[in-house]
């Protein structure tokens, strides 16, 4: 699809949004719908496989952005607290103005990532995430940043019973072609409650620097979902984002599957 000039600033500007919680794994690597990543690993030997649908609808004077980023997340367990994954997202885009409808997708830049539970203390834990991003996505659609990047993720999880709590702080150098910022910061915390053996019930907070230079304010989420798991090794998951602030996009319907051998 040939470039337009009238849609290229909130396209832009919603891949931009697409890409940065591709980078920073958000809803990606964390257990979907959450933002906050967990210290929580595979074991040694085992697989994860993560399909996740998030449905974001945005609106700005004049304009009405839909999109639809679809992600994949492989991760395989090389010691107990060891985990390698590898992530591929897709974006679907649709924005409807005055001047009529129009559409693009494409592939998002991949993502590497290495996640270390380092500590364990009871119910105390914490973990080491470093990861990069490929330059896979159209960056001249807006899909990509057309060079690699790197971050890294310090996690926190306290899980003494029911009730749990995790919470991480991230760095990424977002290294571009398409003129974002290259230092991005992220914050985000998480509460979960086991209801029953089979459903938990989750929320979540996260703030994180917008990659426009041209906008000084955050982007920031929230999200309340729920996470049921009808076979040990099959979750299933539902959720609703809702944005704060003019950079973050207005809401989000989230909905994933992880399956585990």
């Amino acid at each position: 699809m040939q470039h337009v000039s009238h849609r290229a600033a909130p396209m832009n500007r919603m891949a931009a949004i697409a890409i940065l919680a591709a980078a920073f794994g958000t809803p990606a690597h964390a257990a979907h719908p959450l933002l906050t990543e967990d210290t929580g690993t595979q074991g040694e030997g085992k697989y994860q496989l993560e399909l996740m649908v998030d449905q974001t609808r945005d609106h700005e004077p004049g304009v009405t952005m839909r999109e639809r980023v679809t992600t994949a997340v492989l991760s395989y367990g090389l010691m107990d607290d060891v985990d390698l994954q590898f992530g591929l997202p897709h974006a679907r885009q649709h924005l409807h103005a005055a001047a009529g409808r129009h559409a693009s997708q494409g592939v998002l830049d991949a993502t590497v990532d290495l996640k270390w539970r380092f500590l364990e203390r009871e119910a105390l834990s914490l973990g080491f995430k470093p990861g990069i991003t490929l330059p896979t996505g159209d960056k001249g659609h807006g899909f990509g940043t057309g060079r690699l990047t790197w971050g890294v993720l310090g996690i926190l999880s306290y899980e003494p019973g029911d009730w749990a709590f995790h919470t991480h702080a991230g760095y990424r150098h977002n290294n571009n072609d398409v003129g974002q910022r290259i230092s991005l910061k992220h914050l985000s915390a998480a509460v979960t409650y086991k209801a029953t053996e089979q459903l938990k019930l989750v929320a979540d907070l996260s703030a994180d620097t917008n990659p426009d230079r041209a906008d000084r304010g955050s982007v920031r989420y929230r999200i309340l979902g729920l996470i049921y798991s009808p076979l040990p090794w099959l979750d299933l998951d539902v959720g609703w984002k809702h944005g704060h602030g003019r950079a973050a996009a207005d809401r989000a319907f989230l909905i994933g599957a992880a399956m585990r051998w």
